[in-house]
């Protein structure tokens, strides 16, 4: 079935010049990162005036395609892919400084990755990713054409190709919304979820159909197409060494079969490109630049045959007056805002996410923020916006889609150290998070550590209004751990199992995504039972009670290796009798945490300073010091006291490139610390602080950093450290 061009009316010369050229259609495959080289294809036959009539496009291809036929330039695409964040597109959400401060919190114990619980089946994600960053910079590029939802309306006719997950079969998009449709054909298996879209569940069509000849030449009917292959060859086998080479082979296969069968079918006037991209995979979006270069010089080495197909200037400049005018990226002002939903939360409490307002004009950029912080409240699977309009007003619609996993889901924690001196540390723990309780967005939360430390926490967080800005937060808490000491005051050499329970209430003002503010009330007990060493007359059952006042702020952009960002915990904690406490002490704990970046490397001051301001505090309430980075060359909790103080310089040096999407950051680094921890304020003088320092090597793997380190402090204290764990 030939599908019909619009085309405005041309004058009878420019009508007479279309007439004698002949009708060419444009196949882009895929390829991922290797797509990009099609920019280079495109800038070619546009200096050779070759017309093209129709667009068809396969993954990265759909993409190249989709933006060319929408009316984006070569010259646009070339400067934008290369100047795009791409380990920030293939993310999901926003950068950490923008997560809510509650989640900011989970992660400092828990992995990202989650699974969900439905009525006691667990339910996995269809992929890594969601692919939300994607799907806003794809809206945002295609902008200007967000009111076309027939691509035979797109300056050029277009087809974006998918794949069914149920069937196996190819799909051609042809309607709908093109940023999604654009999205649906690069939904690579498993690492990117697929789309749905009228029903049908969409993956890679490279799966399917990787160089859509059959899509072109039913779209257009063309005398000739232009092909254009970027696809990655099999693997040879000594190469084939890991499961994720087989892995990416096992999809090859797939691609290269289909691929073989399209390309057999193109004809004498036909035109096939292949760009040699040795060297360059489907992951090297950061190489836009050497892909476009690769894609010209393939195009070049074809000009022979592609002069076939180029026209005169006049007849080139006809066809380009016949094509429907360029779209203008006009940023409309919005009407009206519409929220679409299907969680049990508030449409007030998605909509105060929103920073635009009815009668602003649109700013994309401020919006795919507003649109990922709503996304960050990890309700949703995706996050994303239509135009409308309707009565002659311009409206804003957010759709929001709740997780495929369901509201209640499972996250786990993982933390491992050890040291040649023989002392390990291990621990596992999970959350079973229940959201959305009702329309303001309560949840509950509990979780459980099993391990050296065993923690058994439960809380009831429940915002106050649709701002999200105040909250209550009910919570029990129940830990064991081991308390070893080397303090004379408390007898050398003693070590003590704390058995701690607490009930607490925290009232608080969530300070936009940067800070908060809180108090609280706790009531608690627990007992020290002697574990190791010399008897201790600290041995026995405490109470506590009391108050507490806690600012923290946190805008780091990583707790794993920081490059920028801020990170103050300031917390006044007062024990009062009257709260059914054995002791009144007052303490205070400050602690403080820069990071900032030039290229490659990272300054990380940080700074801690903690004491009691009255009365004497129980060993189970000492400040510890002692561990890796913290004092380094010590044992963690080595060293304790009613005072502590820590000033370091951390540095850090990236070994691999920031800029490449999907790649493992690994570091080399190095500490220069001083600090100590004292009994008497009396006691803290500049004879008394330790200087101490280390170096590490670091890897930010899937199941949280990987620490490699050596550490020595004054008086020959010295160990390696192994470390599995968030330090910030």
């Amino acid at each position: 079935m030939a599908f019909p061009v619009l085309w405005p009316f041309p004058q009878p010369s420019a009508h007479a010049a279309e007439r004698s050229r002949p009708r060419i259609g444009l196949a882009l495959g895929g390829g991922g990162a290797r797509g990009i080289a099609h920019i280079g294809v495109l800038k070619l036959l546009e200096e050779m005036r070759v017309p093209i009539d129709c667009i068809a496009g396969t993954s990265m291809g759909s993409i190249i395609g989709g933006l060319y036929a929408s009316g984006m330039s070569v010259e646009q695409m070339s400067a934008t892919l290369q100047e795009i964040d791409w380990p920030q597109v293939f993310s999901d959400g926003p950068p950490r400084a923008d997560l809510p401060f509650r989640i900011k919190e989970e992660q400092r114990v828990l992995l990202n990755a989650r699974v969900g619980l439905d009525r006691g089946q667990v339910r996995l994600p269809m992929g890594l990713l969601e692919g939300q960053n994607l799907l806003l910079l794809l809206e945002e590029l295609s902008l200007p054409a967000a009111s076309v939802h027939d691509f035979d309306e797109l300056r050029i006719p277009y087809r974006a190709v998918a794949t069914d997950l149920a069937t196996g079969s190819p799909v051609v998009l042809g309607s709908g919304e093109l940023a999604k449709a654009m999205r649906a054909s690069m939904s690579i298996p498993s690492a990117l979820v697929p789309v749905k879209i009228d029903g049908r569940l969409l993956a890679d069509g490279g799966v399917a159909n990787n160089v859509p000849v059959d899509v072109v030449r039913q779209l257009c009917r063309p005398d000739a197409i232009v092909a254009v292959n970027v696809g990655a060859p099999l693997i040879a086998t000594e190469q084939l060494n890991s499961v994720l080479a087989i892995t990416e082979q096992l999809t090859n296969i797939l691609t290269v079969r289909n691929t073989a069968q399209q390309l057999s079918a193109l004809g004498r006037s036909d035109v096939l490109i292949v760009p040699e991209l040795k060297g360059l995979t489907s992951i090297d979006f950061n190489r836009a630049a050497d892909a476009i270069a690769i894609g010209y010089a393939a195009a070049q080495a074809k000009r022979r045959e592609l002069s076939r197909l180029a026209t005169s200037t006049e007849t080139y400049r006809a066809y380009l007056a016949a094509l429907p005018p360029i779209p203008q990226a006009e940023r409309p002002v919005i009407d009206f805002i519409r929220i679409k939903h299907d969680t049990r939360l508030s449409d007030r409490v998605i909509a105060s996410q929103l920073r635009i307002k009815p009668g602003d004009r649109l700013d994309p950029k401020k919006l795919n923020r507003d649109l990922n912080a709503i996304y960050g409240m990890s309700e949703f699977q995706r996050v994303n916006y239509t135009l409308v309009r309707e009565n002659g007003k311009t409206g804003l619609v957010v759709e929001a889609r709740q997780q495929d996993i369901g509201p209640d889901t499972l996250r786990f924690g993982m933390f491992l150290g050890a040291n040649l001196k023989g002392d390990s540390e291990f621990s596992v723990g999970g959350a079973y998070t229940m959201s959305a309780l009702n329309p303001l967005g309560a949840q509950w939360r509990n979780f459980l550590q099993l391990g050296g430390n065993i923690a058994l926490t439960s809380d009831f967080y429940q915002p106050l209004s649709e701002e999200q800005n105040y909250y209550v937060n009910p919570y029990f808490k129940y830990e064991q751990y081991n308390l070893d000491l080397s303090n004379e005051t408390f007898a050398i050499s003693t070590g003590f199992r704390v058995y701690r329970s607490e009930i607490g209430l925290e009232v608080g003002r969530n300070l936009d995504h940067w800070g908060r503010l809180a108090f609280g009330l706790y009531r608690g007990a627990g007992r020290n039972d002697f574990r190791l060493g010399q008897p201790s007359a600290y041995e026995g059952a405490f109470n506590t009670g009391g108050y507490s006042l806690r600012w923290t702020v946190d805008t780091l952009d990583n707790l794993s290796f920081p490059t920028s960002g801020d990170a103050i915990n300031l917390i006044f904690r007062d024990s009062l009798t009257a709260l059914g406490a054995d002791r009144e002490i007052r303490t205070l704990d400050l602690q403080w945490i820069h990071a900032s970046t030039w290229g490659q490397y990272s300054i990380i001051p940080r700074v801690r300073l903690a004491g009691k301001l009255s009365g004497e505090a129980g060993i189970q309430d000492l400040f510890l010091q002692g561990g890796f980075l913290n004092l380094s060359g010590y044992q963690t909790g080595e060293l304790s006291g009613q005072y502590a103080a820590l000033a370091e310089l951390i540095a850090m040096y990236r070994l691999n490139d920031a800029s490449a999407a999907f790649a493992i950051p690994v570091f080399a680094g190095g500490s220069l610390e001083l600090g100590g921890a004292w009994n008497d304020y009396r006691d803290v003088t500049p004879n008394s602080l330790i200087p101490a320092g280390s170096l590490f090597l670091g890897v930010d793997t899937f199941l949280g950093p990987f620490y490699l380190g050596a550490g020595y402090a004054e008086g020959g204290n010295a160990s390696l450290y192994m470390r599995l764990g968030k330090l910030f």
